[in-house]
């Protein structure tokens, strides 16, 4: 593997609804129901599929993220789907990641997640284990199991991550805090007997792109005087060159072996990342096109990032 091979980074983009802020359907006018419905979903991820790896569906509206997730798999090639599962110890989603992995057209997952806020990772990880002895069946044995993509951020996680995830995705304050998070994450994974670079840490960055800083914050302001919303992770507003100082500063940090893109409005910011950031990007030598069977760790080096870029911390 060369230099120039190592030194890049999975991207993709979690879709949801109008966007991340809550006030972005205020701002695009569009019909609520229409942005949890499938039409929204397939023209965002045809649209992703321009030089992204893989379109996260968390769910949470009209139709479950599954079932979208299930109906769009057909018609969009060249592009991976991570829907969200919300599970439990009753719940069994074996026949719908079925149904979902023999209709997608490209590589599939899934985001098993505890459903409410007592984060019961305990019925995750029997979920989990019960999911993937069943898709090693022999009924199933010459299928390509879906991807298990699960959230890193709470530290009761750790031991279910470490034993089952393929994937793993992580919030951060700052680059810093998500070097601390992926290596608090390979250490566990390590710890089960695993290696380490078999399991991609994937870090959550909020984005709002336009023409300068300046002109997005403003809008961001505008946005935030409807109803606030304070980062949850990483965020970058500003023109598209400031997504890929991101994107090089994190793969030389060792933050993350990717990033998913959280946009703060749709359908604008994703333009802006597959009309300006991603030929940035490719430029630069930075994309990692593809999941090479699982995500693999890219090979990120130890670097430090300068004291003052813009995006080592949530913006305020």
């Amino acid at each position: 593997m060369t230099a120039f091979t190592r030194a890049r980074m999975h991207l993709g983009v979690e879709i949801d609804g109008a966007g991340h802020h809550p006030a972005a359907a205020g701002r695009t006018g569009a019909d609520p129901r229409a942005l949890s419905g499938v039409g929204h979903h397939l023209a965002m991820a045809m649209a992703a599929r321009r030089g992204l790896d893989f379109v996260a569906l968390p769910g949470g509206g009209e139709t479950a993220a599954l079932e979208l997730a299930t109906r769009i798999g057909p018609v969009v090639s060249g592009i991976d789907l991570l829907p969200a599962a919300p599970v439990t110890d009753v719940d069994d989603p074996t026949a719908a990641l079925t149904a979902f992995a023999a209709t997608s057209a490209g590589r599939v997952g899934w985001q098993p997640a505890p459903p409410g806020a007592d984060q019961r990772w305990d019925e995750v990880a029997r979920v989990v284990e019960r999911v993937a002895l069943r898709w090693s069946a022999p009924l199933r044995g010459s299928a390509t199991p879906p991807l298990t993509v699960l959230r890193g951020d709470d530290p009761a996680a750790l031991p279910v991550l470490a034993r089952w995830a393929d994937v793993v995705r992580i919030s951060a304050p700052g680059l810093d805090a998500a070097h601390e998070t992926r290596s608090r994450v390979r250490t566990a994974v390590a710890a089960a007997g695993r290696d380490p670079d078999d399991v991609a840490v994937l870090l959550d960055v909020e984005v709002h792109l336009a023409a300068d800083r300046h002109r997005a914050r403003a809008e961001l302001a505008r946005l935030d005087a409807v109803r606030p919303a304070p980062a949850s992770s990483v965020r970058v507003l500003g023109p598209a060159g400031d997504l890929a100082d991101l994107v090089g500063a994190a793969l030389r940090l060792g933050a993350a072996d990717g990033i998913t893109l959280q946009p703060l409005v749709l359908p604008d910011d994703l333009r802006r990342v597959v009309d300006e950031a991603v030929p940035l990007l490719a430029g630069r030598g930075l994309l990692r096109s593809g999941w090479a069977g699982v995500l693999r760790r890219p090979g990120a080096g130890r670097d430090l990032v300068a004291a003052g870029a813009p995006w080592r911390q949530r913006s305020a």
